[in-house]
């Protein structure tokens, strides 16, 4: 990718997509968007354009908003990198609020979940939002009594709020990964740990033994199953549609997907054979 380039993600400045952004790409121009579609239309209507999602937190699990709007985008979008970003969670407040204070704490679910053990024993009251950053500068806009927000210490120092206690997650190694995501190829990144993913989504028959069948295929050609999951199959009550994340050499991957086209209804590949940066 080029020096200068910019990336779309959604969120606020001061929140994790953008730190992740800036870590990796510190070079890049991060572009804050409202929501995760707006993204995927963002890439969609510009064809050279660049965008970061998250797709799955360590301890929450998937973003599966995210990745619905990947698979259901008329046009294919494609994974070219994936990278991890540690989740660092503290309280904020405006000056003056007090811990002994808060009573209503505001951020975004994903946010409030991964520290439901701080906040939750205290017995204060949790009010979703859209963005951890947001909540954050919406708190120093408007200010409130006994309300505080979740978000990164970089957010409380960007918007003028006092950080009433840091490292409030749940898990020390919290994180979250992130695909880099474009409707053109990239110029290549090498992954430093030498790890390279494929991602596809597919839908089976609904007979015994199909789901089975198509994953025999990546196991004879002695490739890894980093994730299996399962989502809603549109337009299909009570059906489902599989994520899997494989890896493995290039050439064996090539053959499993060919198998694997035989065996399901219908396929896409989010991405082939892109780098993991970082886990």
């Amino acid at each position: 990718m080029n020096s200068g380039a910019s990336i779309f993600y959604q969120g606020e400045p001061g929140c994790f997509s953008e730190a992740a952004i800036l870590s990796h790409w510190p070079q890049a121009r991060a572009i804050p968007m409202a929501s995760f579609e707006d993204v995927v239309r963002a890439l969609l209507e510009r064809p050279q354009s660049v965008g970061l999602l998250p797709i799955e937190n360590a301890y929450r699990g998937p973003v599966y908003e995210v990745l619905d709007l990947l698979t259901n985008a008329a046009t294919p979008l494609g994974i070219r990198a994936e990278v991890v970003q540690p989740v660092r969670l503290a309280l904020l407040a405006c000056p003056g609020t007090r811990i002994e204070d808060v009573v209503v704490v505001r951020s975004h679910p994903q946010a409030l979940m991964q520290s439901r053990g701080f906040w939750g024993r205290r017995g204060w009251r949790a009010e979703p939002t859209l963005d951890t950053a947001g909540s954050a500068r919406e708190l120093a806009e408007v200010g409130g009594d006994g309300i505080a927000a979740i978000a990164s210490p970089n957010a409380g120092h960007l918007y003028g709020l006092n950080i009433l206690a840091d490292h409030i997650h749940d898990h020390h190694d919290n994180r979250t990964r992130f695909w880099l995501i474009s409707k053109t190829r990239l110029g290549d990144h090498q992954s430093p740990l030498g790890l390279y993913k494929t991602s596809v989504i597919f839908d089976v028959p609904n007979i015994p033994g199909s789901l089975v069948a198509v994953l025999s295929h990546f196991s004879r050609y002695g490739l890894n199953m980093n994730k299996v999951e399962s989502r809603p199959r549109p337009g299909v009550p009570f059906a489902f549609r599989f994520w899997v994340d494989i890896s493995g050499e290039p050439q064996r991957v090539t053959k499993a997907m060919d198998d694997v086209r035989h065996d399901t209804e219908w396929s896409r590949v989010l991405g082939e054979q892109y780098p993991v940066l970082d886990q």
